[in-house]
């Protein structure tokens, strides 16, 4: 490696562990005690280094926000590539339920900055590579509750209302087992992981048509993960 592709990598190295300190600051302490100086002083860095990366605060934050989304894209895309070229549109609809909740788990400190901070910046999910033709995450969820309702799978009526009824049941959950309020009922990732297989199970069997009623509404893995 020549010293120029070193330097490069070097530079990554420490914006990575810029967006990281922002990032845990955030989920622990929230937006009022980010400043440069307080990144400054977790990575052991001056101030004047991080203004080399970024210009000021607002746009740390969102690039942590970018970042964990980034994250988030891979887990879905991940998720339902496990399932397989055949799968159908409502197992993948499924497939990133399951995807969502196991991001959360494993990645609390992103998810907490991305939607529980207030006055942090939305951004829609773009996958992390360059295949930047793929939809938001929230518009892919209505792309494949449309799909699956065109292909006789889903009997829904707005599309779009349905994703955001599946999206708001994944996020209830997740968001309650992470503050500790679905204790002691659901105290390890095993048990949060059967609890999202049974809210999949509930909707499913209310949105199935009765000829996709043998789809098997648990295929694709779980979620289970350890917490952090």
């Amino acid at each position: 490696m020549g010293i120029t592709e070193r330097r490069q990598r070097e530079r990554e190295e420490l914006r990575t562990r810029i967006v990281e300190a922002a990032r845990d600051i955030l989920s622990d302490e929230g937006l009022d005690a980010l400043s440069i100086r307080s990144i400054a002083e977790r990575i052991e860095y001056s101030p004047a280094t991080i203004y080399l990366y970024f210009r000021d605060k607002d746009e740390l934050v969102r690039e942590v926000v970018k970042a964990g989304f980034m994250r988030l894209a891979e887990y879905i895309e991940r998720g339902v590539a496990e399932l397989g070229p055949d799968a159908n549109p409502a197992e993948q609809f499924r497939a990133t339920g399951r995807a969502y909740a196991r991001f959360a788990v494993e990645n609390t400190a992103y998810f907490r900055v991305m939607f529980e901070l207030p006055k942090v910046p939305r951004m829609d999910c773009h996958p992390p590579m360059d295949s930047g033709t793929l939809p938001p995450c929230d518009a892919n969820l209505v792309t494949l509750v449309t799909r699956a309702k065109e292909a006789g799978l889903m009997k829904v009526g707005d599309p779009a209302q349905a994703a955001l009824v599946g999206w708001g049941a994944m996020h209830g959950l997740v968001s309650l087992y992470l503050s500790g309020h679905l204790a002691p009922e659901v105290q390890s990732p095993e048990q949060f992981a059967e609890l999202i297989e049974a809210a999949l199970v509930t909707l499913w069997e209310g949105w199935k048509v009765e000829e996709a009623g043998d789809l098997e509404a648990g295929r694709g893995g779980s979620v289970a993960a350890t917490h952090v």
